[in-house]
């Protein structure tokens, strides 16, 4: 439940009378909002140039060249949805594929080479499978298909790019121009452009008669994709576009597939207002073109829809148009502004720093443009796509970090709802994780796959090693399944997805395997990205992040069963697992003992991802208040770690704030050398020595999309105001290089809602709002005070308990409670 704007002024002011003066007014999160807009001051002509709109399902790149505005159009479920499946009779169990590694390693020791890494791509049989194994993958399909671009055109000489200037707290972008008509007249005019926070809609208007020379509605269009050709129409002001895709995809025995009742499509629709002239269509373009004649007040309205959204959408998607397009454009831009109102509503931040506080709300918006309840969850570019941008890596779901990613920062920021999409994709997955233990491995429960896409299918798409044999992948896909209970306890929720988090623990406690030593041990595994398969499984054992996130897992589960009160004869083998994991590999390196990805690795390796910290994050195993036998050993590894860039921008700087040791000012330098001209961080490289070299081109993944991952960014500011995974509730733990800062609504574990403000040296305010009755164990924010607890409204003692640095106090269901010092 969100705290409104009159509960939250009312709770300070009586916190202020009954505790002590407040030195900061509430957080207006609208006002804040709009102090970060996107500006732009010249003509944008790039897809990367341009500014994203999007209401969480529709997303929008809007681009300005000197003669003509662009509007490139993705959705969520827009999508190419054929899966090639040839090589599915071909899987091997992964006994066989054992007996392939082994057979590889004594082909390597024969050649001389024991030390050989990646044997699945050097060892000529070993190849032969990992390629037939990743024959789906190499199709260009499945993958977002992009919904188009609509063109506006004007002559350039009579019109010039003044401003753009998008309104994250609105999600509006207006456009400022300049018409010179020739003959010594100069007027300014404006654009406005929104996608409907509620509807698939997206309307841009001009306040004014404006030199529109034509409207084009230029179609996607691959060869490749051997697709079937778009369906375009246009009659006096209006125009639609429908894209079918079938569910069938071609093979050489069969190369045209009949429809199937699996077929999906996307059907889009526009109005525009005034005259317009349909031109002729020019065969083989893909685009319609509708003219004007004399400069003309202008609106389009255009509607979108999948069969998602509703069975009919061609007739939806017209018949929606017709009825929005009656509508004033003022009444629609209110309601959707509303919608975001209410977004924003749910949480604020203010830092003194702006840098900081851009980072901020900027990725929530952006974040909320691509994510909402109720659509698909966003892949690996989100709903922005144009032509191939946004389709590499097929835009799907990795399942080694990329997907989960998205959401690490949606509980804390106090959107559960955002989660929503993630919950429903793992539900999707089960069937084909059941089938990946019970086919590929004979064992029990469910093994998630390393690739997966919004398309229902019960085979993987790529078993192939060594990225299909990654343990960590199990347990990290439903990580977040319990995070969503730890932070709401919402116990109906739990009954939901306690059945995969059950299914994740059965496969592991019967894929581990016990030692001489007593130790249950994972091997073989392979390291995200590093090593692949090794001689005698050298490099394949004990993956640091498979035992981290395999504890997290059955600490997880256990805890569950405990509160559901059921499965009581697994809780004891989960627990003995537990127990008794191999120790995280380690080594003496040449700054002090630090910690490995996998045993016997060497010091000193240049690492993809920060997987060395996974006993962090997100193992969330050691952290300040969590085995702080184990913080040296960790601030050491996280001071140490050589990672290459590309994929670490939000996963480092998190587990460093963890740790209490983030600087942000050098994460501030992180997020600037990661930042497009769109404005948002994608992945960008910083270090040879690893897969990459002086040759490389750095930035060979910063124009492949929005890379979704990355909108996260916000997670690392939260946990430098407010820590809750182990239980404690810890306030600006990480405030190197902050400043003074507050924050409101904050969600943390226990289902809690925390507000506060820190001065540079101090914690001013305090509010904690109980949604679920929980007990508040607080770290005390003022070591050399007696903390004071009061119920809030009326500002009454409430009872607490001190013990060590601990604060303890219960609550009441809904209920609001101020601490000071």
């Amino acid at each position: 439940m969100d705290t409104t704007r009159r509960t939250f002024l009312g709770t300070t002011a009586a916190l202020a009378a009954a505790a002590a003066p407040s030195s900061a007014a509430p957080l207006d999160t609208l006002a804040i909002a709009r102090r970060h807009s996107f500006l732009r001051t010249q003509p944008t002509p790039t897809f990367f140039e341009g500014l994203l709109l999007g209401n969480g399902d529709i997303g929008v790149c809007l681009t300005v060249r000197p003669d003509a505005l662009g509007l490139h159009i993705g959705k969520n479920d827009s999508w190419d949805i054929r899966v090639s499946d040839e090589h599915v009779p071909h899987i091997k169990t992964f006994a066989q594929v054992l007996d392939l590694w082994k057979r590889a390693g004594e082909e390597a020791k024969r050649q001389g080479k024991p030390e050989m890494t990646f044997l699945e791509s050097k060892i000529d049989f070993f190849r032969e499978y990992s390629d037939l194994m990743q024959s789906s993958y190499r199709k260009p399909w499945p993958r977002p298909w992009p919904c188009g671009t609509v063109w506006l055109h004007w002559d350039s000489r009579m019109v010039r790019v003044v401003r753009q200037e998008l309104d994250i707290a609105t999600g509006a972008a207006t456009l400022t121009f300049e018409y010179d008509d020739l003959r010594g007249t100069v007027r300014p005019f404006h654009l406005t452009c929104f996608v409907s926070r509620e509807n698939g809609h997206i309307s841009l208007s001009s306040d004014g008669p404006i030199p529109v020379l034509s409207v084009a509605y230029q179609a996607n269009w691959d060869d490749q994709a051997k697709l079937p050709e778009p369906k375009l129409w246009a009659e006096g002001s209006r125009f639609s576009g429908y894209q079918h895709f079938p569910a069938t995809a071609p093979t050489d025995a069969v190369p045209h597939p009949p429809a199937s009742p699996k077929d999906t499509n996307f059907s889009l629709h526009g109005i525009l207002s005034g005259n317009w002239t349909v031109q002729p269509q020019e065969p083989k373009r893909h685009r319609v073109l509708l003219g004007s004649t004399a400069p003309q007040p202008f609106r389009l309205d255009l509607t979108l829809f999948t069969p998602r959204d509703h069975a009919g959408a061609e007739t939806h998607a017209r018949d929606e148009a017709t009825r929005l397009s009656a509508v004033p454009i003022a009444t629609l831009r209110t309601e959707s502004a509303k919608q975001w109102a209410a977004f924003w509503n749910h949480s604020a931040v203010e830092f003194q720093n702006k840098d900081l506080e851009r980072t901020w709300y900027q990725n929530q918006y952006v974040l909320a443009c691509c994510l909402k309840p109720g659509t698909i969850a966003p892949g690996l570019f989100g709903n922005w796509s144009s032509g191939r941008i946004g389709t590499a890596w097929h835009g799907d779901y990795h399942m080694n970090y990329n997907t989960q990613q998205v959401w690490w920062g949606v509980f804390s920021s106090n959107h559960v709802e955002q989660h929503e999409p993630y919950t429903r994709l793992v539900e999707s997955l089960v069937p084909m994780a059941e089938w990946n233990a019970r086919v590929q491995f004979g064992l029990p429960g469910a093994y998630f796959p390393h690739s997966a896409y919004p398309v229902p299918s019960a085979a993987n798409p790529y078993p192939a090693p060594p990225w299909g044999y990654e343990i960590c992948e199990t347990p990290w896909t439903v990580q977040s399944l319990w995070w969503q209970y730890l932070y709401t306890l919402d116990e109906a929720y739990l009954r939901r997805v306690y059945p995969m988090l059950r299914a994740a623990a059965d496969f592991l406690v019967a894929f581990v395997k016990k030692g001489a030593d007593g130790k249950y041990h994972i091997a073989p595994t392979v390291s995200p990205e590093n090593w692949g398969a090794t001689v005698d499984f050298r490099l394949n054992r004990d993956c640091i992040i498979d035992i981290a996130l395999t504890a997290f897992l059955l600490d997880a589960v256990g805890e569950a069963a405990t509160r559901l009160n059921i499965d009581r004869d697994q809780q004891a083998r989960w627990k003995e697992v537990r127990q008794n994991l191999a120790p995280y590999p380690d080594v003496e390196g040449p700054y002090g003992r630090v910690w490995l990805d996998v045993l016997d690795a060497p010091a000193e390796y240049v690492y993809n991802v920060p997987v060395t910290l996974a006993p962090v994050f997100p193992g969330e195993q050691v952290g300040l208040d969590l085995r702080k036998d184990q913080l040296e050993i960790a601030r050491r590894t996280a001071r140490t770690v050589r990672l290459e860039g590309g994929n670490d921008l939000v996963w480092q700087p998190l587990a460093r704030a963890r740790l209490g040791m983030l600087d942000l000012d050098w994460f501030q330098r992180e997020v600037r050398y990661c930042t497009t001209p769109l404005g948002i961080a994608n992945d960008r490289l910083r270090q040879t020595g690893g897969r990459y070299r002086d040759e490389t081109n750095y930035d060979y993944m910063m124009e492949m999309g929005v890379w979704t991952e990355n909108l996260s960014l916000p997670a690392v500011l939260n946990e430098c105001l407010l820590q809750s995974y182990s239980g404690v509730l810890r306030l600006f733990p990480n405030t190197q290089n902050l400043g003074p800062a507050s924050f409101r609504d904050l969600r943390a574990a226990g289902a809690f809602l925390v507000t506060a403000a820190w001065n540079g040296s101090t914690v001013t305010t305090l509010t904690i709002k109980s949604e679920k009755g929980a007990k508040v164990r607080l770290v005390n924010p003022w070591s050399n005070a007696k903390p004071q607890v009061i119920r809030l409204p009326g500002g009454t003692a409430w009872p607490h308990t001190v013990q060590g640095e601990i604060l303890e106090f219960e609550t009441k269901p809904g209920e609001l409670y101020g601490v000071r010092g």
